[in-house]
């Protein structure tokens, strides 16, 4: 690796390490921990209290020796207006919302070109209920495949999560985005990436993978993408990322993503038939200190799903997109974040309003509360409410 050109992109990646090593032991772009949530806080909740203390040093000292994470998500729900009861869980997703596995071996191979390989895996595991109704187990792999970080890039082969737009907004319940399929989703290929220093204050953040298929696993509601029902399958898809970000101090930036994707939709049902999906999307993210926002539009064009959750017809366009905010004040990130789309041909429209906070509890335990009001509107048919309530949840992990 050459040398950083000037004490500023010393400071940037310095900041970036120092931030990434409270959740995690491996580098951005190798694996992400949940809860992708991004946020850096000032200072913990519990501060230097004896629990904190020992969890902390238990923590560190399976990390250095144990390359395995066990963690869990814990949710509550408090309908003001929504469907369904109070209580751990909702109707659909009784109990808790799920357990998860991180495994991450690396080795050092010491070589010119290829300097550490390893493996990851995300595992996931559910009490009852499946995940999604279009999933038939409650054990499901998010993630599964080999790395190897060399002098041109990192590689990655298997089970990976695609690299489309903004990777979250910081929340726990999330966004249109989301539901709809595009982001967290998993398929089957290869990968590259890299982020090339052009000049002391511009990096250029690089994404190129290729999805041989699908691995039938989609956050995507019933509804929502090809992976939720039978009458459609999403293969060859080559998807593109890059984030020029220009520097105006170590804490201060502003990032621009350009994705595009394009693939072939291969029909298993008489009486539909194969054709092409492009996906193209844009983002801005500008971060002053501890305060950041962003916007981010998706477009998806070509048919999914014979029946999308939205419009209730074979839409062939969709259109997503979210703004937002946070700022964090010690332990607590506040944020806000309103997302929002619409199908065509047929039509169909939906929002999503989410604001709420994270508590770092202590280095390994995360508190979120939030209020989500979430509508559905197919056109010529009257507004659905999917959420209208408070929500809490718990993100350890050791």
């Amino acid at each position: 690796m050459k040398p950083p050109r000037s004490s500023l992109r010393s400071a940037v990646i310095a900041a970036a390490l120092s931030a990434a090593s409270v959740s995690f032991v491996h580098a951005e772009g190798i694996g992400v921990d949940p809860p992708y949530t991004d946020f850096s806080p000032q200072s913990l909740l519990l501060g230097k209290t004896l629990a904190a203390r020992v969890w902390d040093d238990l923590q560190a000292r399976k990390n250095a020796h144990i390359p395995v994470t066990l963690g869990a998500w814990h949710w509550w729900r408090i309908p003001t207006g929504g469907p369904g009861g109070s209580g751990y869980g909702s109707s659909s997703l009784p109990g808790t919302y799920y357990y998860y596995l991180l495994i991450d071996p690396f080795w050092n191979t010491g070589g010119k070109f290829v300097q550490s390989v390893g493996l990851h895996a995300d595992m996931r595991l559910r009490e009852k209920n499946a995940f999604r109704n279009s999933m038939d187990s409650t054990f499901w792999p998010f993630e599964m495949y080999a790395w190897a970080s060399t002098t041109a890039g990192v590689f990655k082969a298997g089970q990976i999560r695609r690299k489309f737009g903004l990777d979250w907004d910081g929340s726990f319940y999330g966004n249109v985005l989301y539901y709809d399929g595009f982001k967290l989703n998993s398929d089957i290929g290869l990968s590259w990436e890299r982020t090339f220093w052009i000049k002391p204050k511009f990096s250029l953040e690089s994404h190129a993978q290729f999805f041989l298929r699908e691995d039938g696993i989609s956050p995507g509601l019933t509804g929502a993408d090809s992976e939720s029902t039978t009458v459609f399958r999403l293969q060859n898809q080559a998807v593109v990322r890059m984030v020029p970000t220009w520097w105006f101090s170590p804490t201060s930036s502003l990032a621009l993503g350009l994705s595009a994707s394009v693939g072939q939709i291969k029909a298993q049902s008489a009486g539909y038939h194969d054709h092409a999906l492009t996906v193209w999307g844009i983002d801005l993210t500008y971060t002053h200190g501890s305060f950041k926002t962003f916007a981010e539009v998706l477009q998806r064009n070509g048919a999914v799903n014979p029946a999308r959750y939205v419009s209730g017809g074979m839409s062939t366009r969709t259109t997503d997109f979210i703004v937002g905010a946070s700022y964090v004040t010690g332990p607590v990130t506040w944020r806000v974040a309103y997302s929002a789309g619409y199908d065509a041909n047929p039509g169909g429209k939906q929002y999503m309003f989410v604001p709420g906070i994270t508590m770092a509890m202590t280095k390994n335990i995360d508190l979120y509360l939030e209020y989500v009001k979430w509508s559905v509107k197919a056109s010529g048919s009257s507004a659905v409410t999917y959420e209208n309530g408070f929500q809490a949840a718990i993100n350890w992990r050791f």
